[in-house]
């Protein structure tokens, strides 16, 4: 299930909050490319596991951060 709405992130927050707590326990992950802005990205995309290892990827290949608009997702 996706659940999407207009507006900002906050009108978004207090629309979808509901939901999500209902939804919580039954939930797989989140779809980075529709997760709230700035600061919050990366909270709950990725276990801890995958995120060191994604971290451990984009400093492998990418150690210069040319892909900036998903540094802070990792």
């Amino acid at each position: 299930m996706r659940l999407l709405t207009v507006g900002g992130p906050e009108r978004a927050r207090a629309l979808l909050a509901p939901a999500f707590e209902v939804l919580a326990p039954h939930t797989l992950g989140r779809s980075a490319g529709f997760a709230f802005g700035a600061g919050d990205l990366a909270d709950g995309l990725f276990d801890p596991e995958t995120r060191k290892r994604l971290a451990e990827v984009r400093s492998r290949y990418d150690p210069a951060s040319l892909f900036r608009h998903d540094q802070e997702r990792f």
